[in-house]
């Protein structure tokens, strides 16, 4: 919803987004700024929703990464062997002595 106030040195728009708390108040001294004002306002939050994907999408690789490096630790060899050569990073020596793999 946005309300606009006129004045001698402009316009004054009070944005409230959908779901949002917070009111955005944004003052535009030429009515013929209004569109890059909007459009800013768009990018700007459409670049907050980006990082916040960006942010579960590191997160989610990260565990992928402990969970790949966990299974290859504890795969038997003829196992590793199975799985294509692109991009296989060896899997860490293990420090102790391992239970059987059946």
């Amino acid at each position: 919803m946005i309300d606009v106030v006129q004045s001698k040195d402009g316009c004054l728009y009070e944005i409230k987004r959908k779901g949002a708390r917070d009111t955005c108040y944004v003052v535009v001294p030429n009515p013929e700024d209004l569109v890059k004002s909007h459009l800013m306002f768009a990018v700007r939050e459409e670049v907050e929703v980006l990082k916040e994907r960006i942010a579960e999408l590191m997160e989610r690789i990260n565990q992928l990464e402990v969970e790949n490096t966990y299974l290859r630790a504890h795969a038997s060899q003829d196992t590793l062997a199975q799985l294509p050569a692109a991009g296989v990073k060896p899997p860490p020596q293990p420090q102790g002595p391992q239970p059987p793999v059946s």
